[in-house]
């Protein structure tokens, strides 16, 4: 419903007749008369602002292709046939963000570990940029694999060290094991579309350049 006053509707209404009768005399210059035809754009937020739209990458063929649509548990069956569809994408940065999780641990507060945390980040960006299929599920998907090496690697120490889970508590392990999942799940999935994101940006600049030099 319009917020706008019958006197504010009314001059609208004034200014687009006298603008029509000056185009029809001809006296309105074209950029006038573009500008009095079409409305400016609106803003839009800072993240639209910040993260401009990017269309979907061109020329690549449908992801769930030989998909079976039908069958039951659809939204899982789906995610796990994109991630046998191209495992490298998210199980070699996996494995790479588990590395750069460790050295950001073992050199923490230094130049090395600073290092590490970019390794760590820029491997799931760099699942969502392969992972063109679906770039959030990639990015979780190997965010999970570095978290289930690292648990693997502590809960393996810790027994070589004669300690038990018992010992430490399971009311403090358990939650602080699901915490930590949730924590890199959610770094995951930001890093995958932000690779995704990057990817589709990159391709619509790379396009709009080959137009300009035509």
């Amino acid at each position: 419903m319009s917020t706008r006053s019958p006197e504010d509707r009314a001059a609208s209404r004034a200014e687009a007749r006298r603008r029509a009768r000056l185009v029809a005399r001809g006296e309105l210059g074209e950029d006038e008369e573009e500008s009095a035809e079409t409305p400016p754009e609106p803003r839009g937020s800072f993240l639209s602002r910040l993260f401009p739209a990017a269309p979907p990458l061109p020329n690549k063929p449908d992801p769930l292709a030989g998909f079976d649509r039908s069958g039951p548990m659809r939204p899982i069956r789906e995610r796990a046939f994109l991630l046998r569809a191209n495992l490298p994408a998210w199980l070699l940065p996996g494995i790479l963000a588990f590395v750069g999780y460790i050295a950001s641990i073992v050199y923490q507060a230094s130049i090395l570990g600073l290092l590490a945390t970019f390794i760590l980040f820029g491997s799931l960006i760099a699942a969502g940029w392969f992972g063109w299929q679906r770039p959030t599920l990639y990015g979780t998907a190997a965010s999970l694999v570095s978290y289930v090496l690292v648990t693997s690697l502590i809960l393996v120490q810790i027994g070589q060290a004669g300690v038990d889970v018992e010992t430490l508590g399971p009311e403090r392990v358990i939650p602080d094991l699901v915490m930590r999942g949730i924590y890199q799940a959610g770094l995951g999935f930001l890093g995958g579309w932000y690779g995704g994101y990057l990817r589709r940006r990159q391709t619509q600049m790379g396009a709009t350049d080959t137009r300009r030099r035509r």
